[in-house]
């Protein structure tokens, strides 16, 4: 049980370091499941009546529910009321085959702006536009990928956009698409990305190199700015703090509770790792996750208007 329960504090405190370095970085995504571990090791060390091993294991469970209570009690920036208010959400399909009516029906009951589809199954993407009805369908690949016409976003929308396509930065990755949504409060500028996962040292790292370049184009791109997609880091991660640091971004996550998204098959290990940071400019008036539609991530919306 003394084991156990030093073993529980020392992985919280390493994941609380703002390390960078894989693993730890690893590990400080996952402090609400380190929560739960650390609670029943102190239950089961105070049934034993281990005194030494239940304060060490209550103390692993303070440091983890107040990270997690951080970003539960933070507030959402102000938005100016009366302003145009625009929705764009995403899904990462992972190259998956996804129920395509499922998600025309959902796009049809919630109608956002933009919903940009990442990593699509090459087969379903004349599919797209079959179910979509009143929206532009529009393709885009990778500067970095041959053939050319490998689709690796798909962009759905109800807005006139223009400047669609992949970034210039190839730091991004091939599954990236940047561009601008016209508002009656000004143009917004838009990426929507997604990440290798961190599972080994050189994938996390790929993964920060798109990380900082999104911080790169968010310092860019004015004020009224979104960066969105799926990053492979949760709010409580240093790569993540970097980001919106470095790119002066807000989360629009603060006021909405925890959302998690990824993986859909196992509820015990969901963690949110699909965001949508907002610039100076904009302010959130609704976020929410949808179905997956046979992904392992769920999708995300968001709904922004001017902040205030």
């Amino acid at each position: 049980m003394f084991v156990a329960a030093v073993a529980t504090l020392a992985v919280v405190l390493v994941g609380r370091l703002e390390w960078t370095a894989w693993p730890v970085e690893l590990v400080s995504n996952f402090p609400v499941q380190l929560f739960v571990i650390a609670f029943f090791v102190t239950v089961a060390a105070a049934l034993v009546r281990a005194p030494i091993s239940a304060v060490l294991a209550a103390a692993a469970a303070v440091v983890s529910g107040l990270t997690v209570a951080g970003t539960l009690l933070t507030d959402a920036p102000a938005v100016r009321p009366n302003g145009d208010r625009i929705t764009v959400g995403h899904l990462n399909a992972q190259s998956r085959s996804i129920d395509v009516d499922a998600l025309g029906a959902y796009i049809e009951r919630t109608k956002p702006d933009v919903f940009v589809i990442l990593d699509p199954l090459q087969s379903d993407v004349p599919q797209f536009r079959r179910s979509t009805p009143g929206y532009t369908q529009t393709a885009t690949g990778s500067h970095q990928e041959r053939p050319s016409s490998y689709v690796r976003a798909v962009v759905l929308s109800r807005r006139a956009l223009t400047d669609v396509g992949h970034p210039t930065d190839r730091a991004f990755g091939p599954s990236a698409v940047q561009l601008t949504i016209p508002s009656s409060d000004g143009p917004v500028a838009a990426v929507v990305f997604g990440t290798d996962s961190p599972t080994t040292p050189a994938r996390a790292h790929n993964r920060d190199r798109s990380l900082n370049a999104a911080a790169r184009w968010s310092r860019a791109h004015g004020r009224r700015r979104i960066v969105e997609g799926d990053f492979n880091a949760t709010p409580w991660s240093p790569s993540f703090h970097r980001l919106t640091h470095d790119g002066r971004l807000t989360s629009s996550l603060d006021g909405y509770g925890l959302q998690v998204s990824w993986p859909e098959s196992n509820v015990l290990l969901r963690i949110p790792i699909d965001h949508a940071l907002l610039g100076p400019g904009l302010a959130t008036t609704d976020r929410g996750t949808g179905p997956s539609f046979g992904s392992q991530h769920r999708s995300l919306h968001v709904t922004v208007g001017p902040a205030r």
